[in-house]
Parts: C-alpha cells; sequence; structure tokens
C-alpha cells in the first residue's frame, strides 16, 4: 500500500477542505472527542547506536584502524520545549560522532503530529511515537494538528552535535617556586591561582600565584580544612574539617581565614554548579544554596560516590543559559577497574532540577572513565578534560563532550606535556581563563592553549 501523505497549505482559505481531509486521512476518533488543542508537550529520543572508527595500538604501539559500536542512551539526552517559538532542541550538542541519520523519535502530544525532512517539502508524513525513525542530520519540522483539523502549530526539532576540531595544543613548559606534596586541588578566582596540597609534613595547605606569572607563587599556609574536599561556590571556598562542618574562605582572604558556615554535619564535599553547593551525609546525595537549607538530590549508587581525588566542575548549556551541566568525578574504593563519573542538569527553579546520575560503564559504553591514579578534571573551551597516571605514568589527555558519559585519550592533537613525568610526583589540569594548566608538585607548571 502506498505511504499516505497530506499537504497543509493555505489554512486560511481552505478551513473547509482540511476539515474534510482530517476526517478522511487523521482516522476517526471514536474514543477521544475532537478538540482545538494542538501541542507537542514532551519529546525524547531511543537510544542511539554509532558505528566508529577508532585506533588500537599493539603492544609495539603500531595503531590499526577498527570500527566498534557506540551508544549514547536516549535517557541522557534532553530537549527543552520553546512553545512560543516552535523550536524543540537538545540542552547539550551531542558527540561529533553521533550518527543521526536514523533516530527514534518519542513524544507526548495535544493532537496528531506529522513531519517533513526538507524545508522546500510541502508533504508532511504522518509520524506515530516511537514507531517512525527520522533523519535528523538536518533540522526536521513536525506538524501538530488539532483532532477537530481547524487548529496546527509546527516545531523545528534541533538535535545538533559537536564539529570536529581542527586545532591543536601546545605547552609551555615553566619552572616555579611551587612548593607543595601529593595530590592538588586548583581553583581559578579573582585572577589567581589557588592550590590546595600537603606540605611536606603532611598537613592541608594552600598557596597561589597571579594568572599572569606561573612561577612565583606564595608561601604555602596551612588550612583547617581537608586540602581534597575543597569546593569552589558563589565566590567563596568551602572545605570540610574534621568535625564533620563545613567552614569556608575567599579568594579575597587568600584562603588563609576560615570559619564555620553551616551547621549541618556532613560525611563528604562532592561538587557545586551555578545554584548548589552537593554534599553527602550518609543518606542521600544532599544540596544546599545558601548553606542553611538542605534537599535531598539522588539516594541511588551511592557506593559509587567518589571517594579520593573527587574534581567537580559545571558549565551553562550551550542552549538554554537558566540551565546548566554540572560533572562530578573521582575515584571508589567499590570499583577498581575505572573512575567514577556522575552529572546533573540543575536551575535556579526547581522544575527542571535533576537528582545526580551514576553514569555506569557497561557493554554499550565501554568508554567510561578510566582509573587514573591522582586524577584531576576541568572545563575548557566547550569539552571536560582530564588527567591521571596509568601504569605509573601519565599518558593521555582525556577528553569527554557529552557531559562525562564517554572519555577519550588523546593523542596526536592534544597530547599531554612530553616531560610530564608521573616519577616527578602527582599533578592536576585547571583550566586558568583562555589556557590550560598543568600543575605538578615538583614545582613544573605547563601552559597549553586551544586557539
Amino acid at each position: 500500500m502506498k505511504k499516505k501523505t497530506i499537504t497543509y497549505t493555505l489554512w486560511t482559505s481552505m478551513a473547509l477542505a482540511l476539515t474534510l481531509l482530517m476526517s478522511s486521512c487523521l482516522g476517526s476518533n471514536d474514543d477521544t472527542a475532537n478538540t482545538p488543542q494542538c501541542a507537542i508537550v514532551a519529546f525524547s529520543v531511543g537510544n542511539i547506536t554509532s558505528n566508529v572508527t577508532v585506533k588500537k595500538y599493539d603492544s609495539k604501539g603500531n595503531a590499526t584502524d577498527t570500527i566498534v559500536a557506540r551508544t549514547i542512551l536516549g535517557s541522557d539526552i534532553y530537549f527543552n520545549i520553546d512553545q512560543l517559538n516552535g523550536y524543540i532542541h537538545v540542552v547539550d550538542s551531542l558527540p561529533d560522532w553521533v550518527n543521526i541519520t536514523r533516530v527514534m523519535p518519542y513524544f507526548t502530544s495535544q493532537g496528531n503530529v506529522y513531519a517533513k525532512q526538507n524545508e522546500e517539502d510541502e508533504i508532511y508524513y504522518p509520524l506515530s511515537s516511537g514507531t517512525d525513525s527520522l533523519d535528523f542530520s538536518k533540522k526536521v519540522e513536525l506538524l501538530c494538528v488539532s483532532t477537530d483539523g481547524l487548529s496546527s502549530r509546527t516545531y523545528t526539532v534541533d538535535l545538533y552535535k559537536h564539529q570536529v576540531s581542527t586545532d591543536t595544543l601546545k605547552w609551555t613548559e615553566k619552572t616555579s617556586d611551587l612548593d607543595i606534596a601529593g595530590s592538588s586541588k586548583v581553583f581559578y578566582a579573582d585572577e589567581k591561582v589557588f592550590v590546595f596540597a600537603q606540605n611536606a609534613e603532611g598537613e592541608p595547605v594552600v598557596t597561589f600565584a597571579n594568572d599572569d606569572d606561573a612561577t612565583t607563587w606564595s608561601v604555602p599556609v596551612t588550612i583547617p580544612v581537608d586540602g581534597g574536599s575543597i569546593t569552589y561556590f558563589n565566590n567563596t571556598f568551602y572545605g570540610l574539617g574534621t568535625d564533620g562542618y563545613i567552614y569556608s574562605s575567599t579568594p579575597a582572604q587568600l584562603a588563609a581565614t576560615w570559619e564555620k558556615a553551616s551547621s549541618q554535619t556532613v560525611t563528604r564535599l562532592l561538587a557545586a554548579d551555578a545554584y548548589y553547593l552537593y554534599a553527602y551525609d550518609g543518606d542521600a546525595i544532599i544540596a544546599t544554596s545558601d548553606l542553611s537549607e538542605w534537599t535531598p538530590q539522588g539516594t541511588s549508587n551511592l557506593d559509587m560516590l567518589p571517594e579520593n581525588n573527587c574534581h567537580s566542575t559545571f558549565y551553562t548549556s550551550n542552549t538554554n543559559s537558566n540551565l546548566c551541566v554540572a560533572v562530578m568525578a573521582g575515584l571508589s574504593s567499590n570499583n577498581e577497574k575505572n573512575g567514577v563519573s556522575w552529572y546533573k542538569v540543575s536551575s535556579q527553579d526547581e522544575s527542571p532540577n535533576q537528582s545526580w546520575t551514576y553514569i555506569e560503564v557497561t557493554n554499550d559504553n565501554p568508554y567510561g572513565l578510566p582509573h587514573l591514579a591522582n586524577f584531576s578534571m576541568t572545563y575548557y573551551k566547550r569539552a571536560l578534560y582530564a588527567i591521571g597516571a596509568e601504569s605509573g605514568n601519565y599518558k593521555y589527555l582525556y577528553r569527554s563532550e557529552d557531559n562525562g558519559i564517554t572519555w577519550h585519550p588523546q593523542t596526536k592533537m592534544y597530547p599531554v606535556p612530553s616531560k610530564l613525568d608521573a616519577a616527578n610526583g602527582a599533578a592536576s589540569i585547571a583550566a586558568v581563563g583562555k589556557e590550560l594548566w598543568i600543575i605538578q608538585e615538583n614545582g613544573k607548571v605547563w601552559q597549553g592553549s586551544i586557539q
């Protein structure tokens, strides 16, 4: 049987004809009364599996191209529906490797939905939720028609992707007077680079340098909080004291003066985004915007929360400035094979807020975060970057363009500094303005940028 098509043009002059057309082509609505409502009120897509060519290396370092299947879960792709402008779009752009030529849409609508692929085409095809796949390599136009056939609304659906970059990353090595020991956490605030680490006696300390001089650092000052717990939220540093309370300091205080910030006791400080500070109280991930009132933000997979080298970052959604994506990652004693990575989408309004989601490494997603000793992570130019030691050395700079779901080692275009040697101590990576900095406990600092 030839596939039905319906053409909708000249609505104002063809109302009667369209009413008859709806009666014959939209099918009878015996169980649903005809209504004038027409709107797509929810939209999502199914899992997307793509064949991707990757480099595989043998024991001698020789590379061969291998085709592997990668899957991004539909549940990890979020959409906004702009009813005013008829625009449905992903909250954050998809990874560049995703094949979006055959994607299954799911939707809830008031009225019947039709689709066309070409802007110049006036033919709309009946579309069923979860039944017909579409080619989203171009913007797709959908038409929602009320069941009485007299009202309609068009929507443009956009599944845009990251573009493959042709830039390269080059490093400049600096020798500094930095005097720290062990793993560190690095923050960029008030045109200064703050490093929280330990001194030779194992005491938590903080030191800083101006962002225009990576060679000269302040004398490390001991602090009354765990340096590995430091989180930066709302222009303030927060750290966990040995008594389980949270203490705060500011860049203006050079992170040297600390005071109790909350009556809430917690087990771990985890992350922060534009709206909330997150902690673990032993029963749930909890969040606060004012250090006074705390609300639950997740109770699942708590055994996979980062215990060591916990780093977090956040960034504004590419498509909605009122939403931000937060990612936290690190190491857990319950996962010796991989690192652990979590993410959430948050907003100042309660309705779009989501619980933290643990990104499980499965056969469908073999590109989870590797287990990296002295792991650290930052956000730089629309991607996450991470480093850590593997088999006793810093081999790769890892990058994620899908909110920490998949991580891929960078080789020729984005290498780690050639002289970055794990034998010289732990290193941390951080975004400092328009640059990436790698800071190592032996005092070496590498600065790099992608133009």
